[in-house]
């Protein structure tokens, strides 16, 4: 088990400075962990929080390989109680072919999540529905979800707690 406690890191004064100069730096680990409690683990831990805090739909974890992004999202699961649910391109390999075995992925997905909440739905290398050549030698089809996705997160609604 992986808890947001092991995701250790120092605050950045540095940061700081830069910010008044008008200079956007790096976030450090310190600032990470603080925007994951306050937009992700506050608002799905708690229903009285969700319900008051503004609704969050979504969240990006972005960086170079290897930083700790998936460790993050099992972080936030372990803390709140979480399902999780990866949705990443390479688990759907050969599962659910064609429109309607996507469309009954997606709404199983989501209506497990709102049966099991809180939940947490994870795409890994989500970057890759996005681009305009896939390679050959990539057989994930990455771009499956490309309609899906925005239609499913359109239908989460302010009582849910589906990040």
């Amino acid at each position: 088990k992986f808890s947001l406690s092991d995701y250790e890191g120092e605050y950045s004064y540095l940061g700081t400075t830069l910010r008044q100069a008008n200079i956007e730096p790096q976030p450090s680990l310190s600032d990470v962990r603080r925007l994951v409690t306050e937009f992700c683990i506050l608002p799905m831990g708690s229903a009285e929080i969700h319900e008051k805090a503004p609704l969050i739909k979504s969240v990006l974890l972005a960086g170079p390989k290897g930083v700790g992004k998936k460790s993050l999202v099992h972080a936030i699961c372990n803390e709140i109680g979480a399902n999780l649910f990866d949705l990443t391109a390479t688990n759907l390999q050969g599962k659910y072919p064609g429109k309607e075995g996507l469309k009954m992925l997606m709404h199983l997905v989501f209506k497990v999540g709102k049966l099991l909440q809180p939940s947490v739905i994870l795409m890994d290398d989500c970057e890759k529905m996005l681009k305009k050549k896939i390679p050959k030698s990539d057989l994930s089809d990455p771009k499956r979800l490309k309609k899906e996705i925005p239609k499913a997160i359109k239908g989460i609604k302010a009582e849910d707690r589906i990040l």
